[in-house]
């Protein structure tokens, strides 16, 4: 089979990790700027890190919550995050289409949000397309288009650290007491 003439192969090996990439141009360039950064970024990944590539090329390491009990439906996902508002349920789900779903998404939607809401059970907002720009306002997501929005790394963090039993109940913080100051 000859290749084509704008396609492209790549193959990378760094240790016992072999890493081939082939396609167009743009989609090639893209994985190995991903990879490179993840292997020059500020915490190197081992060997033995899974990486997951995303649609559009990009490469990132699996998460503890992906590795650990392997989230297959949205509504466990839900139950275990307990997003306190719709705006955080929004950041939610766009995480688990992003990073959860067996057909990961790069982007949410109306559509996709309101779906989310119902096969986790929870009630539906008014207008969901209001619950994402909220979402955007409060920093955890960033308009890509006409009615679309990705996962920034505030709402990626919101979700991974933020919410659920990882982020600690408010029951076991230390309260800490109020000193009232003297008059003098």
């Amino acid at each position: 089979m000859a290749a084509k003439k704008n396609e492209y192969k790549v193959k990378l090996k760094m240790g016992d990790t072999e890493v081939e990439v082939e396609g167009a141009e743009s989609g090639v360039v893209k994985i190995v700027q991903a990879l490179s950064e993840v292997i020059r970024g500020p915490r190197r990944t081992s060997a033995s890190t899974p990486l997951s590539v995303q649609p559009g090329g990009s490469l990132v390491p699996v998460s503890s919550a992906q590795k650990s009990a392997g989230h297959t439906d949205i509504r466990s996902f839900f139950e275990e995050k307990k997003p306190s508002s719709d705006i955080e349920a929004a950041a939610v789900a766009s995480y688990y289409y992003q990073y959860l779903a067996s057909q990961p998404r790069d982007t949410i939607d109306a559509v996709a949000l309101q779906e989310a809401f119902r096969l986790a059970r929870r009630p539906l907002p008014a207008r969901t397309i209001y619950t994402l720009t909220n979402a955007r306002n409060a920093g955890y997501l960033d308009s890509t288009g006409e009615g679309e929005f990705r996962l920034n790394p505030v709402g990626y963090n919101l979700v991974e650290h933020g919410l659920g039993p990882s982020a600690g109940d408010e029951e076991t913080k230390p309260k800490k007491k109020r000193r009232r100051q003297q008059k003098k």
